[in-house]
């Protein structure tokens, strides 16, 4: 506790104070100096000792008081007032330690998104190289099948070439969510094409893997979109299924409903808890208990990213016999943005 005289000055500090927030030259006679948790100056009439004076009822307020060891992060809360406003007890938590523990976990992840910027950026100059020699040596493997190992090996090198491909532009996208620079081109698409579109890429994978993918829908859903963007949607979300429910048939349905365009993607995997299903949308996430497979966790947070800039919503549907569907719902009709909603990490 802190009793501070009407002058501002500090007059009575009990051992706690002494111990945890300042040091002991720091408090008699002196005027501490005060900010807000973002290190601002807080002018006189701002300050807790102030409000208190003028018998203001506050709760809990986040300060960090100047002392000559360093920042100290305090919540102060006024417990009373005199009558005569002489004095003002107040009463704090030294929130100090728990302040530097979320600025060096700021700081790391600052440092994180760089380095993933960084390394994004480093990797495509080899990986376009890499393509365009594998390119060119599959144009001179004779196509009558006389060399069918090197067409195998040329092969197998074009699939670890596209996922390295995949893997980069996801990580790209994702620094660019978090910096806010994710931009959108608005223009009129019809969702049913762009589903059509992003299964044919699926469709091998999918042979490959014994998995049908069936396409129900009616009629064209026609609306305002990115149609990049929205087709990246869908083929993450099927490569997601491809993934936890190979080997069963993959359901995509595209209808109309109301104002927005309805999109599910349904696979017959093990299912995702219901304590899960918002965690799978944070970034570099894996349920252990379902997602066996090694993956950054990336491809459901772009997906959630991307529908939320579009001012839609996604969201799990998981019976408890198994399978998961996601339910993306988008608005046919909005205003047109080039830049994403905050993002959630």
């Amino acid at each position: 506790m802190i009793e501070i005289g009407r002058n501002g000055r500090v007059v009575f500090a009990n051992p706690s104070a002494r111990e945890v927030a300042f040091a002991y030259e720091d408090l008699d006679g002196q005027t501490p100096h005060v900010t807000d948790a973002d290190g601002k100056p807080l002018g006189p009439h701002e300050r807790p000792r102030s409000r208190a004076l003028r018998g203001e009822a506050f709760g809990p307020s986040m300060t960090r008081w100047k002392t000559r060891d360093g920042d100290v992060a305090l919540v102060v809360r006024c417990d009373t007032v005199d009558q005569e406003r002489r004095l003002a007890a107040l009463t704090f938590v030294d929130v100090t330690a728990f302040h530097r523990w979320t600025d060096d976990t700021r700081a790391a992840l600052a440092a994180r998104d760089e380095f993933l910027s960084i390394a994004a950026h480093e990797l495509r100059s080899p990986l376009n190289a890499l393509m365009l020699t594998i390119h060119r040596l599959k144009l001179r493997v004779p196509a009558d099948g006389s060399f069918p190992e090197l067409d195998r090996l040329v092969d197998m090198s074009q699939r670890q070439i596209d996922r390295l491909t995949s893997l980069v532009q996801n990580l790209l996208d994702v620094t660019r969510i978090r910096a806010r620079r994710l931009e959108l081109e608005f223009e009129p698409k019809d969702l049913l094409q762009i589903v059509r579109d992003a299964a044919e890429e699926a469709i091998e994978h999918a042979r490959a893997a014994g998995t049908p993918v069936r396409i129900a829908a009616h009629e064209p859903v026609f609306g305002l979109w990115d149609g990049a963007r929205i087709e990246q949607v869908v083929q993450n979300l099927l490569t997601n299924a491809l993934k936890y429910g190979g080997g069963s048939p993959i359901e995509v349905s595209v209808e109309r409903e109301g104002a927005a365009a309805k999109l599910t993607v349904r696979d017959h995997g093990p299912g995702i808890a219901a304590e899960d299903r918002d965690r799978v949308f944070e970034p570099f996430q894996r349920i252990a208990s379902t997602y066996k497979s090694q993956s950054l966790g990336l491809g459901l947070y772009i997906v959630r990213e991307i529908v939320q800039a579009h001012g839609g919503s996604i969201v799990i549907e998981s019976p408890d016999s198994g399978g998961a569907a996601f339910v993306v719902r988008l608005p046919v009709a909005q205003q047109k943005s080039s830049e994403t909603t905050p993002e959630h990490a």
